[in-house]
């Protein structure tokens, strides 16, 4: 089975789903909820579960009833979370979750930084069996410390490039094989609001393979001669966005670790996150491999 090994922030989302932007200092009542795992690097190594991949997630949780709930519901969806380093002194993170009818979503998120402190990465046996490597900027020297460790051991090292807590630039943008911003991380980091802009700006700065995920517009990359290629997004009714792009970041990462093509990989991979907006609460809408291959075969008749 191919393996991918997963490294960031494990979180316990509380999703709510109501009628509006709550008003400042108002009482607002959900329509639903639901309480669910979460987490970049996290939700990606159950959407890799979930396409009959080898999934397994390194982070750092405290010692509370919190962190129990999310070690369960990593059991639940067959992922790996043996090598989880818990703290004591720290609480867990977790966080609160709106959901608007057209499926925009609020977070607010809570990540003791005891958590990441002291912080000595990860060691090479953490690694040792893994086809890929993934990893989120919400715990910077694991997943930094991950895609070096990628390298070392010749596979591909996937960086989930959004906002993040403190980090050094250079080595971010150079220590994964490969590269997916977020448009606003892009935006930020680049100077350039355009996202072809964007990527041809840091490709000055990397040797890695570079793209950005665009919503609704679909994920532009780099591709031979550093010429910006586009997938449209597949058009659904949106239910819930949360997590749509982890789950585009866990099937890249298995379509790597498979040896996939590069434009294959990444319709499967907008495929698993459209599928997911189409379902509200978060991680428990994830997409089976069935049902990719199903929405992939109706689309392509």
């Amino acid at each position: 089975m191919t393996s991918v090994t997963c490294v960031g922030l494990a979180v316990l989302d509380i999703v709510f789903g109501v009628g509006g932007v709550p008003a400042r200092g108002q009482k607002t009542f959900a329509q639903s909820m639901t309480v669910a795992g979460g987490g970049p690097a996290a939700n990606a190594a159950a959407t890799i579960a979930r396409l009959n991949g080898d999934a397994r997630f390194i982070g750092r949780l405290g010692e509370d009833s919190i962190g129990d709930l999310i070690l369960d519901d990593f059991a639940a969806w067959g992922v790996d979370a043996s090598r989880v380093r818990r703290v004591s002194s720290a609480s867990s993170p977790i966080s609160t979750i709106t959901v608007e009818p057209d499926g925009e979503r609020t977070i607010v998120n809570y990540s003791d930084p005891l958590l990441f402190e002291p912080d000595h990465g990860l060691a090479r046996n953490d690694v040792a069996g893994a086809d890929a490597v993934l990893g989120d900027l919400l715990w910077p020297n694991g997943a930094l410390s991950a895609m070096d460790l990628a390298r070392e051991i010749g596979v591909p090292g996937i960086l989930d490039f959004d906002h993040a807590r403190p980090v050094a630039i250079d080595r971010a943008l150079t220590a994964p094989t490969h590269i997916i911003f977020s448009a606003p991380a892009l935006a930020e980091i680049s100077g350039e609001r355009d996202p072809a802009s964007g990527l041809t700006a840091i490709r000055d700065r990397t040797e890695s393979w570079l793209a950005v995920t665009l919503g609704a517009d679909g994920t532009m990359w780099l591709g031979d001669g550093d010429e910006p290629r586009t997938a449209a997004a597949f058009d659904v009714e949106v239910a819930d966005t949360l997590g749509a792009g982890d789950v585009f970041h866990g099937a890249f990462a298995l379509g790597l670790a498979e040896h996939r093509s590069i434009t294959d990989i990444i319709r499967r991979a907008s495929a698993a996150a459209a599928l997911k907006c189409t379902r509200f609460g978060g991680r428990i809408g994830i997409p089976s491999a069935e049902e990719v291959d199903e929405f992939l075969a109706w689309r392509s008749a």
